[in-house]
């Protein structure tokens, strides 16, 4: 097993043990055995729910990939379920310590869970652990996409929500309580329906949906007074150091990956937040302080601004509390607008990246490449979330041999889209370009984890560990595939492997031009002029009419 996927595995094992260890003694023995075996259940259901809701309804890419999935169950990799069961108990026993009434304690959880997945994500996608199909949009949360705080944020109302409000001892008998378990297949079955059902609404009805669970429970959280103790058994503050200790094994666990294994001390701020919200729930001046700390260093570091979100959410509940008349229709008025404007703010900004992509495309395709240059650098200040205009940079300064700083575009640009397999390829093949192999192999291996059949990172990762060609996979490429291999060859200076390819084209596609054009001009720059003669020869005798093979036929003297 890769020593990567251990240092996530143990820690978690040991934390998931800690935890029902806790949660024995603690709770009631029937609601602690019924958390588990939800939260299992929950787990399962929910990955195979993605599923089904991308290939049924969305019918896009699985959003994330888990490299070396653990025992899978029903598709589902046993970290991934074991990885909900962790942070969905400390989320909710942290709420518990936030406030006494049931649906504060799921809000404070569902603010914990978006706060814990920047700093587990942050990690695990620097390490490979797991990466992300979709560009990261927001730069505040730097390598982690937005959809991945979402994600887990609505973990809290997916599965807490319902759990507490089915559970709780002051709900019980209420049949109201039912209406609970409508919100996973509502969250999940509203991704069916990706795009705005009126004009009307400049939010699509999936987005809508979640404003509105978002709201309900911010209104539920305000208004109702309905009290839950689940971790008031016996000796229930003497135990608190086991779910303390366990977070602070996940949050030295992330630190010591993000400092040692991938070198990258600037991912440490993404541990900032899930910090305030602890501090916040035990000790809420303290948080006021770390978040007001943090707005401040945001001004040198933006990241460091997410730090204020646990206690302005704290102040917005604590005020909504205190004002249950008017507080909640303010709180949601808010929330309505600022959702209005974040939707109509994206659909302006997507317009106003594509006309100006199309005037960068149309300065690089008339050659004027300073003008597209310029263009493109300006878009990827004003869209950083965006892997197209480095991208597009990228592709310029190779084309024009400025490797160096094609390799840093294309490295923003997987940074950006983690699944973006054409950036991987560059940086494969530029690596090899300059000698320097473990690096060529490093991205060749990332390349083929997302793609294991790309004929490119599959040459590229053999040449950079000293083999030759790709086997018998070259014959089972498409002829046009084929040679566009062989010209790679030929640009990472591997002339006996273009040479092999191009003849091994000549006699598997006879019919497909290029070969024939490519095998002479690599013939004539070794100065073999009998071999060029010889591919000229089959070339005019299979397309006599060919005005280039009767030019290099005159060239060569044949006629």
């Amino acid at each position: 097993m890769d020593t990567r996927v251990l240092i996530l595995t143990l820690p978690s094992l040991a934390i998931l043990g800690l935890l029902i260890v806790h949660s024995f003694r603690t709770m009631p023995r029937a609601r602690a055995v019924a958390f588990w075996c939800g939260v299992v259940a929950y787990g399962v259901a929910r990955g195979v729910a993605l599923r089904w809701v991308i290939d049924h309804g969305v019918g896009g890419s699985f959003p994330y990939a888990i490299r070396d999935p653990l025992f899978p169950l029903f598709g589902v990799p046993l970290q991934e379920v074991a990885g909900w069961a962790i942070v969905a108990y400390l989320g909710w026993w942290l709420g518990t310590r936030f406030s006494p009434h049931l649906f504060s304690q799921i809000a404070w959880a569902c603010v914990f869970l978006g706060a814990i997945s920047w700093t587990i994500e942050s990690a695990a996608i620097a390490a490979g652990w797991w990466h992300w199909t979709v560009p990261v949009t927001q730069p505040l949360f730097m390598n982690v996409p937005s959809i991945a705080i979402v994600d887990w944020f609505f973990v809290g109302i997916d599965f807490l929500l319902p759990f507490a409000v089915l559970t709780a001892p002051e709900l019980r008998g209420r049949r109201v309580r039912i209406l609970a378990l409508l919100a996973f297949p509502l969250h999940f079955g509203a991704h069916c329906v990706p795009y705005r059902i009126t004009d009307a609404i400049p939010i699509p009805f999936h987005h809508l949906v979640h404003w509105l669970l978002v709201s309900l429970l911010l209104w539920l959280a305000m208004r109702s007074a309905t009290g839950d103790a689940p971790f008031a058994g016996a000796g229930a503050l003497r135990r608190s150091w086991m779910p303390l200790v366990g977070l602070s094994v996940m949050l030295v666990d992330v630190a010591a990956v993000e400092l040692l294994m991938v070198g990258k001390p600037r991912l440490l701020v993404s541990i900032l937040p899930t910090l305030v919200v602890t501090v916040q729930a035990f000790y809420p001046a303290v948080g006021y302080v770390l978040g007001a700390a943090g707005l401040a260093l945001g001004l040198r570091l933006a990241p460091f601004a997410v730090a204020a979100v646990p206690p302005a959410t704290s102040a917005a509940l604590w005020w909504g509390r205190r004002h249950r008349r008017w507080a909640p229709v303010a709180a949601l008025a808010v929330l309505s607008v600022g959702a209005l404007r974040i939707h109509s703010t994206g659909a302006r900004e997507q317009d106003e990246l594509k006309r100006r992509l199309d005037v960068a495309l149309a300065a690089r395709n008339r050659g004027d490449l300073r003008s597209a240059e310029q263009e493109l650098a300006s878009l990827c200040d004003d869209f950083p979330g965006s892997h197209v205009p480095p991208a597009l940079l990228g592709q310029i300064d190779y084309r024009t041999d400025k490797l160096e700083e094609a390799s840093a575009r294309y490295a923003d640009a997987v940074a950006i889209k983690q699944d973006y397999v054409e950036g991987f390829r560059y940086l494969a093949v530029i690596d090899l370009r300059l000698g320097r192999n473990e690096g060529a192999e490093r991205f060749a291996r990332r390349g083929l984890e997302l793609d294991e059949d790309d004929p490119d990172l599959l040459y590229v990762s053999a040449r950079a560990r000293g083999l030759n060609g790709i086997g018998d996979r070259f014959d089972r490429l498409e002829p046009g595939r084929a040679y566009a291999l062989a010209s790679l060859a030929f640009e990472v200076g591997d002339t006996v492997g273009t040479s092999t390819m191009l003849d091994r084209g000549l006699v598997l596609w006879p019919g497909h031009r290029p070969f024939y054009s490519g095998r002479v001009k690599l013939a004539l720059r070794e100065g073999d002029e009998a071999a060029a003669r010889r591919v000229v020869a089959a070339w005019r005798a299979r397309f006599p009419e060919d005005a280039e093979a009767r030019r290099l036929s005159g060239q060569l003297g044949m006629e």
